[in-house]
């Protein structure tokens, strides 16, 4: 490699740096045949990622409207281009699939564990769960407006006519924060978020990127139902016949009922303030499902202690048979309040996964009151 293309590398990893998208390279890396694969493999990385867009999944789940991310990604399409062109000029083949973190480590199972049946029960660990969140004392309310921050990283798919049938995927490191005041208005505002480290964690402190805003959007009155929690009722059948009602179609057929519950109750801790004893009516709700297995205690993205659990996605009959997904729910044992969720993906024809792969995860960072929605 000459100098112009040894300055021009420089260069771009400043830039990619400066906006974000990348972390700093731990030490342990940064020698010999180590570090130029590390080059090689940012280098090889798909072109063109930087034009898909993803949409915000507390808007998916509470509006169904997408949330674009407009004119403040143009410099991080800009970046990615600069990859791409000299991405363009190695040896080797780019690959189909965008780098993914590693998966978190689990006290009772293993990477190969997680595709099979062979899991633990999660019976008896929910239901200490569920004592945990009601016994917790409610954090004090410093307003009436609900306020959720979660950092997340997103995996979005799209398929183009110019590149045929082949997928392209894209990375989203994303902070979402949430306002929802008590006539159901409320904000919902979208930055670029600092890049997982090389270990598949998050940095709490890294703050927004400097690529600054993504989206911003200010929902009028009614959009929410700010009083959905307080009326949810305690009783777990009660509460898990309400939450299938209000699903998907498909949550009724046999098999669906244990994810669905799942989808829902993840939603709940990702769109407002879950009460304790509501908290601790969802484990309950979790506990009388089957589908849902125990993968042992964990330490999550943001180097939080939690209890993990795996709740398979069901296929529908008639529908073709190469995907496996999973939802993962990582929990407090300190407070029984939802930490984050993963989307595992062990088997998927369309994202060339063959082995089991995190393709998404939710980290929820705060989520209390305050006084006004923006603040």
């Amino acid at each position: 490699m000459g100098i112009r293309e040894d300055r021009e590398l420089t260069d771009l990893h400043d830039l990619l740096r400066d906006h974000g998208m990348i972390p700093d390279i731990p030490d342990a890396l940064l020698t010999g045949q180590d570090a130029e694969a590390l080059l090689r493999q940012v280098l090889e990385s798909p072109p063109g990622a930087a034009g898909l867009l993803t949409d915000s999944p507390v808007a998916r789940r509470e509006t169904g409207r997408t949330v674009g991310r407009g004119r403040a990604l143009s410099a991080v399409a800009a970046a990615v281009l600069v990859v791409a062109l000299i991405g363009a000029q190695t040896t080797h083949p780019a690959t189909a699939t965008a780098a993914t973190p590693p998966l978190l480590d689990y006290t009772r199972a293993s990477p190969s564990d997680i595709a099979t049946d062979e899991l633990p029960d999660a019976h008896d660990a929910l239901l200490d769960l569920a004592a945990v969140a009601r016994s917790t004392p409610e954090p004090a309310r410093d307003g009436r407006v609900q306020h959720v921050v979660a950092q997340e990283w997103l995996l979005e798919t799209t398929i183009t006519a110019s590149r045929g049938a082949e997928p392209e995927n894209a990375l989203y490191p994303t902070r979402t924060e949430l306002w929802v005041a008590p006539d159901g208005s409320g904000q919902v505002v979208q930055q670029r978020s600092a890049a997982v480290t090389y270990d598949g964690r998050l940095d709490p402190d890294a703050g927004p990127s400097t690529g600054g805003t993504a989206s911003a959007d200010d929902l009028p009155p009614g959009t929410w139902d700010a009083t959905l929690d307080e009326r949810l009722p305690r009783d777990p059948d009660a509460l898990a016949t309400q939450l299938i009602d209000t699903a998907a179609t498909e949550c009724s057929l046999d098999g669906w009922s244990g994810y669905c519950l799942g989808e829902q109750i993840q939603s709940r801790f990702l769109g407002s303030v879950v009460p304790q004893d509501l908290a601790g009516s969802f484990w309950e709700v979790l506990a009388a499902e089957p589908t849902v297995r125990l993968l042992g205690e964990t330490t999550d993205r943001l180097g939080r202690d939690g209890t993990a659990f795996l709740v398979p996605v069901p296929t529908l009959s008639g529908q073709p048979q190469d995907e496996d997904s999973a939802l993962v729910l990582v929990v407090s044992p300190e407070t029984g309040q939802l930490l984050s969720s993963e989307t595992l993906t062990t088997r998927s024809a369309l994202l060339e996964i063959d082995e089991p792969t995190v393709t998404g995860f939710s980290a929820v960072t705060s989520s209390g009151y305050t006084q006004a929605v923006g603040r």
